[in-house]
């Protein structure tokens, strides 16, 4: 408790507070206060925001009744000069050290104005003043939209930056100083998220005039192929497609939107977007029982894709769009086909084990979406004596056993009477493959092409110069798009390759292309060291595959009969493990059947979305496992402990240094004179009075908050104690 000078006693942080404000009250008195043109001006800035408001409701709400609109319009421009005047008296009125905020805020007031005129001047009445002429009705008025564009995009940078430029010295209106750098940053910030909002605004107009679209989300469509779209070109008749969405689906924008991109460019795609519901006639004719549906209709063929109606569950069929209707669109262009995959000699295609990684469940996937069933061939099936009459292709998938006499008999007759053969051959099974290649003029050569530069790494040790990168293609219809795609980085992989080569034949009807080459640089491992030997082997490009063809008997055009087959050095690059792992020996395979089938016109990729696979190696996984597990957390626990003991250090020497101050003060007090030692108390106790002055300065500040009204009231109740 302490006495007041009327004899009463008061808590003492109360008389403290009363000090406080009365030594701000002393000092506003000396001072005269904050600037007028420092505080903040709500009708400035309420005059603006009216004046446009007021531009508004003149030119667009109230324009069919003139004289409202003239009223509004010019109570718009005299606010909006009013206003720019009032920055301009405020830069006038501003210190030195306070005209840099009022200038800005004055800058982007001015910009109101200068976007005024450019208004005006989109008129009829400013394009008259211009000499502009207004163009007529239908015609393109390049002039009026640039001054649209222009004209909102300078009140936006006018309007945004002030106001936080307002909002900025508003929170110091009661302060005795205003920091003017704090209000010229706000205001820089208003005008950084002004042309932001002003870019995104323009390229988001500029994108939907060029009609361009892209979409980065995780629920995307994939894009209509070439390959799709030269199915359709093919097509003698139109095609129907009918989409069962109902009006509310996120899905159904989706679905139309894919097909009406693929619906450019030909006349060969009706499209008809209908909701079951509503159309229960249409759904019960093609059976459609539940939305999400997809109905092609050719002629009296009709077949379905499902899709579904959520989102969630539709969001990975979406990413694959393209491949999925393109089988629907197969089973409607055509009957299904045949294709015979030969058993009994250890093929691929037997093999159920993934642990052997001889499994091609992919491919049977890739077969099936080309709409073709798969049979097996075997001796009981007719390889000893003749191919069944329905077999469109028939493949040869890496045998690990030699094929008898007659079977070999039965697929050259067969490759004679016009028929095609896909055969994947692989020099590690330690067979002799010459008689199967021969079938088609081909030359079987033994060993293994390796290179010790451009491979791919899977075991992490010599076997990997085997993995071979091929990015070398012919110009033959079998590859023609990868041939294409070769330039942007188009390679398959081949895991183990042997070499073609053209046998002595006489005929000369026999047409051979070897669409796939090595690298140069690769070499034949003959002795099985994984090193090259210069007296035994040589570098160089090898073939790896084969396209063959042979024209049958005299016919012409579409009659013509004509054998063709394709030819791999290498099985291991259709199973699962490579198939499953890369994106370009998926289509090396479906494009060499698509022309084996004579389809090549099909060719193209196949649009897809779908992420791609990450692959890991056990060593991988293991290195993946113990760097999370124990590298990552040991560095986050090792630096922890550094960062302690660093601290700890700098502590102790703080309390060192706190511990000797004393000791050398009053050594070095003793050792000077009086007279110094008195002045230095002096000045220490000047310190000690402009600390306190500087306290009081900041209680002062919140002490003002609480407004003029409590001050006043505090004055009367400490004069009546």
């Amino acid at each position: 408790m302490a006495l007041t000078e009327s004899g009463k006693t008061c808590p003492a942080d109360e008389l403290a507070a009363g000090a406080v404000r009365d030594l701000a009250r002393r000092r506003r008195e000396l001072t005269g206060g904050p600037s007028t043109a420092d505080r903040f001006n709500a009708w400035a800035f309420g005059g603006t925001m009216a004046g446009w408001l007021a531009l508004l409701m003149g030119q667009r709400v109230l324009d069919s009744v003139e004289w409202f609109a003239t009223l509004f319009t010019y109570f718009a421009v005299a606010g909006l000069v009013a206003c720019f005047g009032q920055r301009l008296w405020a830069v006038a009125q501003a210190s030195a050290d306070r005209r840099s905020a009022a200038r800005a805020l004055a800058v982007f007031s001015g910009l109101g104005l200068l976007a005024l005129g450019v208004l005006y001047g989109t008129t009829d009445a400013g394009r008259e003043l211009l000499g502009v002429e207004v163009p007529k009705l239908g015609q393109p008025d390049l002039f009026g939209d640039v001054g649209t564009v222009l004209w909102i995009s300078l009140v936006v940078l006018s309007i945004l930056p002030s106001i936080l430029g307002e909002l900025a010295r508003r929170s110091m209106q009661r302060a005795e100083r205003v920091e003017s750098r704090r209000v010229v940053a706000a205001v820089v910030a208003g005008a950084a998220l002004s042309c932001a909002a002003v870019y995104g605004s323009l390229f988001a107009y500029t994108a939907d005039e060029l009609d361009v679209f892209a979409d980065f989300s995780f629920f995307r469509v994939a894009k209509p192929s070439d390959s799709t779209r030269r199915m359709l070109d093919s097509l003698d008749e139109p095609l129907k497609v009918l989409v069962f969405f109902p009006g509310f689906s996120e899905v159904r924008p989706r679905v139309v939107q894919y097909l009406e991109e693929l619906r450019q460019g030909t006349a060969k795609l009706e499209i008809e977007v209908l909701d079951r519901e509503l159309h229960p006639d249409r759904a019960h004719e093609h059976k459609v029982t539940k939305d999400g549906v997809i109905v092609l209709v050719r002629g009296k063929t009709s077949n379905k894709l499902e899709l579904g109606d959520q989102p969630a569950r539709v969001a990975s069929k979406l990413k694959k769009l393209d491949g999925e209707f393109q089988k629907v669109l197969l089973k409607t262009m055509r009957d299904k086909r045949n294709v015979y995959l030969t058993v009994g000699h250890g093929e691929l295609n037997e093999s159920t084990n993934r642990k052997s990684k001889r499994t091609v469940k992919l491919l049977r996937q890739l077969m099936e979406s080309q709409n073709y069933g798969i049979k097996n061939l075997g001796l009981a099936k007719g390889l000893g004596h003749a191919v069944p009459d329905d077999a469109s292709v028939v493949l040869i998938l890496g045998p690990t056993e030699v094929f008898s006499e007659p079977e070999i008999e039965t697929l050259a007759e067969y490759a004679a009477a016009g028929g095609s053969l896909f055969m994947a051959l692989d020099p590690d099974d330690k067979v002799d493959l010459a008689p199967l290649a021969a079938l088609v003029g081909i030359k079987w050569e033994p060993g293994t092409v390796i290179n010790d530069k451009v491979l791919v790494r899977i075991k992490r040790n010599e076997s990997d110069k085997r993995n071979l990168v091929i990015s070398r293609f012919s110009s033959h219809a079998s590859v023609s798009t990868l041939s294409k795609y070769a330039a942007r980085g188009a390679a398959v992989l081949l895991s183990g390759a042997g070499v073609l080569g053209k046998l002595d034949t006489k005929d000369r009807t026999l047409k051979i292309d070897f669409a796939l080459k090595s690298v140069p640089g690769c070499y034949v491992d003959l002795d099985g060291s994984w090193s090259f030997d210069k007296a035994k082997e040589k570098k160089k490009a090898y073939n790896v595959a084969a396209a063959v063809s042979k024209n049958i008997g005299e016919g012409k055009g579409p009659d013509k009969l004509q054998m063709r087959a394709f030819v791999m050095s290498d099985a291991e690059a259709l199973a699962d493990p490579i198939l499953g792992a890369t994106k370009f020996n998926p289509l090396l395979f479906v494009e060499a059947l698509r022309w084996l089938g004579g389809e090549e016109s099909f060719s193209g990729a196949i649009s897809s979305e779908e992420d791609v696979a990450i692959v890991h190696t056990k060593n991988e996984d293991q290195l993946w496992f113990y760097t999370t597990i124990l590298g990552i957390p040991s560095i986050v626990l090792g630096g922890g402990l550094l960062l302690t003991r660093r601290g700890r250090r700098k502590k102790r020497g703080a309390d060192r240094k706190r511990r000797q101050a004393p000791e050398r003060s009053a050594v070095s007090s003793s050792s000077r004179p009086p007279d110094e030692a008195d002045e230095e108390d002096d000045e220490d106790d000047e310190d000690d009075e402009a600390d306190e002055e500087d306290d009081a300065e900041e209680d002062e500040e919140d002490a003002d908050d609480d407004g003029d009204e409590d001050d006043d009231g505090d004055d009367e109740e400490r004069s009546s104690r």
